[in-house]
């Protein structure tokens, strides 16, 4: 017996030591085809599938063809590299889903990659191997039917658009190692609603979950120090709780969310001191001991307490600005439902747009403000009446869209109407400008079909492309003495402008400066030298008189004008002309000049050239 029991224990032995031998000793090295094999293998069940590879780049061989538009919980381990993420991408955006009779089911696909080593593509190894710890960028971005993935657990980082415009994902299972979030990483994912951010993450980087919008909820882990511009934008937050030691808070992390009050942690910086438009946000708080900011009754200001940087959008009524406030920051009342605001005599500046969209209804600056900064009040729906005594300097589109605005005041010393400073002011009904302003620049009026009546200032020499495009009530302009120009289309589509008189100094009548202006009759040239291609198309006058001066016409200068029955030119020499128009016209010029007319290039066209009378 006991050397029975002997003989049965040499046997196991032996078997168990045959058990263990490495791989290599019996199916020959790594590289041998049937090593691989045996540590490769896809096992099916229904509509999950399996997948375990050997090497990198081989997940498209492993994948049964049939199970690519039936597989709705597909699991892989090994290393997988670019070449398998395009792969799995091309899944995860099939156009259908079937069941085993070839139906058509719901199409989503859930993905388990915990088992998975992500490796630089061409290389190759078991898994287990040197790997790069990350999710390569755009990995699976765009995958449209998406719907939960499991990220690999030894991950270290997730890339740049790695799952961006994933629209169907809702759910995603990151593991603890996990430092950096990419650029983008999450945006555009609009039905994703919950995310656990794992501790040990540091970074959260650039509209890493913007535009997510059911992503109500999320714990930012105390061990994050950056979290970059515009973040969450666009998310559903209502709340969230800033790590103690956050250093650094992206321009616009939480623009267009829910928040209702914030608190800021005395570390952190805030990029350009914007946080974002908050519709509902309320209050505003910033621990003791910050370098940077300071609050009063829920008010952000800088640490010096003489800039508002900004005042909850969600408050209404009337903002009262304390004094000692010497600036206004950048969208500080931006979108707030505010209906006015009193400011101090501490006030100089007003910063870009400082009260853009927001609710207020009349503005009366006092006397220290001197400038006022780009789209300071753009799109404020419901602006009725701005007065700025003070005002020196304005930026571009600083009125722009002020559809209720029907007046407007500002400095003597203003010398320049800015850039689309009033576009689109549709109540505008009338424009005195103060003496002092020499240049009105390009689509500073432009559609603002109400103003009737505009009061040139003596001292303006240019006004710029499309000033007064779009001003169909304008019926009469008196351009002063000093203007040297009109740009392209100042004052195209002015239906009711009847009659217009260049001044000597104006040399320059752009391209389509009056065109279809239909009811302009009356065209007195000065001294133009040059008329812009179908600067007065489309217009009703009857004679065009082209001055002396004039060297150089455009292409179609007076095409469309349906009641015009004579050209008369009064310069000698025949001008340049671009292209012939009009030339069944009756063309007069002075008499020592007819034959150089019949001679001279495009003038030769017209059939009728006689002398002037």
């Amino acid at each position: 017996m006991k050397s029975r029991h002997i003989l049965q224990w040499a046997v196991a032995m032996l078997l168990a030591v045959v058990t263990v031998l490495p791989a290599g000793a019996q199916y020959g090295s790594r590289g041998d085809k049937r090593y691989r094999d045996r540590y490769s293998r896809t096992n099916t069940y229904g509509d999950v599938v399996e997948i375990r590879l050997s090497e990198p780049g081989t997940l498209e061989s492993k994948m049964p063809p049939e199970m690519v538009n039936k597989v709705r919980l597909l699991h892989i381990e090994g290393p997988m590299d670019s070449r398998d993420f395009k792969f799995l991408k091309k899944i995860c955006d099939r156009s259908r889903c079937v069941d085993g009779r070839d139906k058509s089911v719901d199409n989503y696909i859930d993905v388990e990659l915990e088992r998975v080593r992500i490796m630089s593509a061409g290389s190759s190894g078991l898994f287990g191997s040197t790997g790069s710890h990350d999710v390569l960028d755009d990995a699976l971005a765009y995958s449209s039917h998406l719907r939960s993935i499991v990220l690999p657990e030894r991950l270290k980082r997730i890339g740049n658009n790695a799952l961006h415009g994933c629209s169907q994902l809702e759910e995603v299972i990151m593991p603890p190692g996990v430092r950096s979030l990419g650029n983008d990483a999450f945006s555009g994912c609009h039905r994703l609603e919950f995310i656990v951010l794992p501790e040990g993450l540091q970074e959260i980087g650039v509209e890493c979950f913007s535009g997510c919008e059911k992503l109500r909820n999320i714990t930012i882990p105390r061990s994050v120090l950056e979290i970059g511009e515009k973040a969450f934008k666009g998310t559903a937050l209502q709340h969230v709780t800033l790590p103690y030691g956050l250093t650094s808070l992206g321009s616009g992390a939480f623009d267009k969310t829910a928040l209702i009050e914030l608190d800021l942690p005395a570390a952190t910086r805030i990029g350009d001191d914007y946080l974002g438009y908050m519709p509902k946000l309320q209050e505003i708080r910033v621990e003791n001991g910050s370098r940077y900011y300071t609050y009063e009754d829920g008010v952000l200001y800088d640490n010096t307490g003489s800039a508002l940087l900004l005042y909850p959008a969600g408050r209404n009524g009337v903002a009262v600005v304390p004094d000692g406030v010497e600036t206004i920051g950048k969208y500080a009342f931006a979108g707030s439902a505010i209906a006015a605001v009193d400011m101090p005599a501490t006030v100089s500046t007003i910063g870009y747009r400082a009260f853009a969209e927001s609710g207020i209804e009349s503005v009366i600056l006092p006397l220290s403000v001197t400038s006022v900064g780009e789209s300071a009040f753009e799109s404020c729906s419901r602006l009725q009446r701005a007065e700025m005594p003070g005002v020196k300097a304005m930026g571009k589109c600083a009125f722009k869209h002020c559809g209720s605005l029907k007046s407007f005041t500002t400095s003597p010393d203003i010398t320049v109407i800015p850039q689309e400073a009033f576009e689109e002011c549709r109540s505008l009904t009338s424009v005195k400008l103060p003496a002092s302003v020499t240049t009105i620049t390009m689509r500073a009026f432009k559609n603002c079909p109400a103003i009737a009546d505009v009061e040139f200032p003596i001292g303006l020499t240019e006004i710029g492309k499309e000033a007064f495009e779009g001003c169909k009530a304008l019926t009469a302009i008196d351009l002063p003495s000093a203007l040297k120009s009109i740009g392209e289309r100042a004052f195209k589509n002015c239906r009711g402008l009847t009659s217009v008189s260049l001044p000597e100094a104006c040399k320059t009548l752009d391209k389509e400066a009056f065109r279809e202006c239909t009811a302009l009759a009356h065209v007195e040239l000065g001294n133009v030298t040059s008329l812009g291609d179908n600067a007065l198309r489309e217009t009703a006058i009857t004679v065009l008189v082209l001055p002396e001066s004039v060297t150089h016409l455009g292409k179609k200068v007076a095409e469309k004008c349906k009641e015009l029955t004579r050209i008369e030119s009064h310069a000698v020499l025949p001008p340049t002309l671009d292209k012939e128009s009009n030339s069944k016209i009756e063309l007069r010029v002075p008499a020592t000049s007819v034959s150089a007319y019949r001679s001279a290039k495009n003038w030769k066209s017209f059939k009728n050239i006689l002398p002037l009378e």
